[in-house]
């Protein structure tokens, strides 16, 4: 009787092996296919970590660049803007001179025709005619205009 109960304490023990044996070599199977998620997971986190690195320096980046952008367009507008003063500056002065340019055309009209009429007097009037008081007066007043006219263009030149 001894030898059945030491015999089925052997087989307890036996079988009690062989169960511990399969639930290790389960356990362990499982610790290695969380140790190999877990390796994966972590390079998969780094790969992340570096991308989102990469991702930082190039907003950092073109957020600078926005900020360039930004300051060039505000050069750009208040360069834009002195541009319209100095055009409209421009405008007025030169609607100032053709408003100078009308008048000197009129000028030079009326001269044109102040000697048309003298020239005409001079040559249509007998020699022992001519008023000399009258061409003297005229002359002095042709010479008097012409100075006028070359002041106003030299005054139209310097605008």
């Amino acid at each position: 009787m001894w030898a059945v109960v030491a015999a089925a304490f052997v087989c307890g023990a036996a079988v009690s092996a062989a169960a511990f044996s399969i639930g290790w070599k389960h356990q362990a199977q499982k610790g290695s296919s969380a140790e190999s998620a877990f390796v994966a997971a972590t390079a998969n986190l780094h790969t992340l970590r570096t991308r989102l690195s990469g991702v930082r320096t190039q907003l950092a980046a073109e957020r600078s660049d926005a900020a360039a952008l930004a300051a060039a367009k505000r050069a750009a507008l208040s360069t834009n803007a002195r541009l319209r003063a100095k055009n409209a500056a421009a405008q007025q002065t030169l609607a100032a001179l053709n408003v100078a340019a009308g008048r000197l055309g009129s000028d030079l009209d009326r001269l044109t025709n102040e000697l048309r009429a003298l020239t005409s007097y001079v040559t249509t009037t007998p020699a022992g005619q001519l008023d000399a008081g009258y061409v003297q007066a005229q002359l002095a007043y042709l010479a008097k205009t012409v100075d006028r006219f070359r002041a106003a263009v030299a005054a139209l030149g310097s605008s």
